[in-house]
């Protein structure tokens, strides 16, 4: 969890650059803890500092739905949903159709640790499966910093 945590704090920093709000929300079966989007990146960097561990299942289901929720705030802002996990989906059809909200000009940029939690991830952002996965620990924090690559403005819209 540090290694992912250390990797995730560099693309609050880079958003932060950039000058998004960011924010964070860690996940298992369900929001386990949430700092919401802020310009200076703080709440999230307060949260990140705290993961020390991570506990339970996965399933994307509950995440991404209040990760909806927040992210209909921002309408007509460039919009990015980072994730990263080293499991399944969960209830894989149902994660699949809240993908649409890349419908909604919501951007998805996955990681995935291991071969088959690459495939899963992949498959919600449409991403290709090598440049999703993450081979092991000692790349962790490095294959999630990759994300941040995609925080660039897209056709115009306003960072958010």
């Amino acid at each position: 969890m540090r290694e992912a945590a250390r990797g995730a704090m560099r693309i609050v920093d880079e958003a932060v650059e950039a000058r998004y709000r960011v924010g964070v929300l860690l996940w298992n079966t369900d929001v386990a803890a949430l700092a919401e989007p802020t310009q200076d990146g703080e709440t999230a960097r307060r949260l990140l500092d705290a993961a020390t561990s991570a506990n339970g299942g996965t399933s994307l289901l509950r995440p991404l739905e209040r990760c909806h929720q927040i992210l209909d705030q921002f309408k007509g802002h460039d919009r990015l949903v980072a994730i990263f996990g080293d499991g399944g989906l969960g209830p894989r059809e149902r994660v699949l159709a809240k993908a649409q909200m890349k419908a909604e000009d919501i951007r998805f940029v996955t990681r995935g640790l291991g071969s088959t939690a690459a495939q899963e991830f992949a498959e919600l952002s449409g991403e290709e499966q090598p440049s999703v996965a993450v081979n092991g620990v000692d790349d962790l924090a490095e294959g999630i910093a990759t994300m941040a690559a995609s925080l660039r403005s897209v056709n115009g819209t306003q960072r958010g």
